[in-house]
């Protein structure tokens, strides 16, 4: 009866470990991100729908993103997301990506750093990561002038 238990959960084991151990890491997160961007006429990240931003980015915000998006098509205006959060703009030629990770807070959160040339310019795109039940998600992208979630705070 015994060996039938450990057979039981040695092939238990087979099937849930390799299912734990697909999410990739912080660092390969960030750089599937961006080997989207790589190449001339390159569509950007559909985040036209909420499936669309739960992939990327924490339930938080992408309840803001979504809720900010639905307001202004109500309103027939702009989002406050008028553009790429990965490229910090609305067009883009990416080359040269390299992608550095630092993980926080015991493994569950991480700051990575995405460095690229943009129609030949430098940027420095740096986001704010958390580890969900889903896998790494952003939770927050800084610019040289800004950040995500800082769009969405009230004026003061």
């Amino acid at each position: 009866m015994r060996c039938w238990w450990l057979a039981a959960l040695a092939a238990i084991s087979l099937f849930v470990l390799p299912a734990q151990a697909q999410a990739p890491d912080a660092k390969t997160f960030v750089e599937n991100i961006y080997k989207l961007y790589l190449g001339k006429n390159t569509p950007s990240i559909d985040l036209s729908t909420r499936e669309g931003l739960e992939l990327y980015f924490t339930p938080a915000l992408a309840d803001l993103i979504d809720k900010d998006a639905k307001e202004a098509e109500k309103q027939q205006e702009a989002p406050l997301l008028n553009g790429d959060p990965f490229v910090d703009g609305q067009d883009w030629e990416i080359t040269d990506p390299v992608i550095t990770v630092q993980t926080q807070d015991n493994g569950n959160g991480a700051i990575a750093s995405a460095n690229f040339k943009n129609f030949g310019k430098t940027i420095n795109v740096r986001l704010a990561l958390v580890l969900t039940p889903k896998g790494w998600r952003v939770d927050d992208v800084f610019w040289s002038e800004g950040n995500l979630r800082g769009l969405y705070k009230p004026p003061q």
